[in-house]
């Protein structure tokens, strides 16, 4: 049996791994740096529980509860300082951890690679905080998931649209309880290669001839809340952005270097995953007057009973005004990213030739 037939239905979310009742499928990296399921054939009894399993390949259902829509910015600065927008995240975190229940998030590992960690602690709610462009790894949480709920304990999960689907099916299939699971999708404009990230950070750490010691992409920085700030371990710094031509900004920005299934991303619409959802709010300046104070704003979609549960918790630190589908224009609300005509050229290069040749090319 071939499960991916074509990259495009293929997430990398892995929950048809952790379903196999056989084992017989393990997560492999291929030359983009981006995870696919391989069946090791011998072990495999053509169950057909994988493909059923798939998020991806389900049609989806259309959310029965009518979404409500908030412009938010929390009104201590010292959390929206170093939140990506408004500060949402955290405070919706927050009232999980004190309830001495548990997270799961992005952060960045030792090797400034990209996995979902488990969080218990308010002390450690930081390495989840902020935007991590690159697709990170969930592989490894899915039995930690389904342990925790079935200790009765309460569990917030936040990730891409993808990720939180794959969580969903997941547990849907081992029949865990999932009343106290709660979800947290984001407005996602698709995922970068790890690879590519990599060799980007390698080659920072050659200019510098230092080691890397910390990554911030949304670092902000005169009004502008799309630097990437990169600290090394001697005491030297990068700070750049899009529009000072950073190289990795201008390879995710324009396109280049996500992952397959990304223009066919099936979750770019208001049709949510997810309980609640975050995004920054581009462009309010013309839809909600004097709102924005460039300091970052939050747009935050609550999509179901227990989305609004959160929300009554943590909206009265915020500053925020309800708004409507019309004055949210990002493009990845209406449709996903549309793969540039020089995307398989540029793979075909960068495989062939390396990094710094797909640097001066593109």
């Amino acid at each position: 049996m071939n499960l991916v037939e074509n990259k495009y239905n293929c997430t990398g979310c892995g929950a048809c791994s952790k379903v196999c009742p056989s084992s017989a499928i393990k997560m492999r990296e291929d030359e983009k740096g981006f995870l696919y399921p391989e069946i090791m054939h011998k072990y495999c009894t053509n169950c057909g529980m994988c493909k059923r399993i798939c998020p991806n390949l389900a049609e989806r259902k259309e959310q029965a509860n009518q979404i409500n829509i908030y412009a938010m910015k929390n009104e201590n600065e010292r959390i929206r300082a170093t939140s990506s927008s408004g500060g949402v995240f955290y405070e919706y975190a927050k009232t999980i951890l004190d309830e001495k229940e548990t997270i799961y998030g992005a952060s960045y590992n030792t090797f400034n690679e990209v996995e979902h960690i488990q969080v218990d602690s308010i002390e450690n709610l930081y390495k989840l905080q902020g935007s991590k462009y690159v697709q990170s790894t969930i592989i490894n949480i899915y039995e930690q998931i389904k342990d925790d709920l079935n200790k009765d304990k309460k569990v917030l999960f936040s990730g891409t649209p993808c990720q939180v689907a794959g969580i969903k099916t997941y547990l849907e299939r081992k029949r865990i309880n999932t009343d106290k699971l709660y979800t947290c999708d984001i407005i996602c404009h698709g995922v970068p290669s790890p690879k590519v990230f990599k060799d980007y950070l390698k080659k920072l750490e050659k200019q510098y001839n230092s080691k890397i010691k910390s990554v911030n992409f949304r670092h902000k920085e005169n009004n502008h809340t799309q630097n990437i700030k990169i600290e090394f371990e001697d005491g030297q710094t990068y700070i750049s952005n899009y529009d000072q031509k950073d190289e990795f900004y201008q390879l995710f920005l324009n396109d280049l270097i996500l992952r397959e299934s990304c223009y066919n991303c099936k979750y770019t619409n208001f049709n949510r995953v997810g309980d609640i959802t975050l995004g920054d709010f581009w462009g309010i300046e013309k839809t909600i007057q004097n709102f924005d104070d460039k300091k970052g704003i939050s747009l935050v979609l609550v999509n179901s009973e227990k989305g609004k549960e959160i929300f009554k918790k943590i909206k009265d630190k915020y500053e925020l005004q309800e708004t409507n589908k019309e004055n949210c224009i990002q493009k990845n609300l209406k449709q996903p990213c549309e793969k540039p005509d020089k995307y398989d050229k540029l793979w075909e290069d960068y495989l062939k030739e390396g990094y710094n040749k797909l640097i001066e090319k593109f």
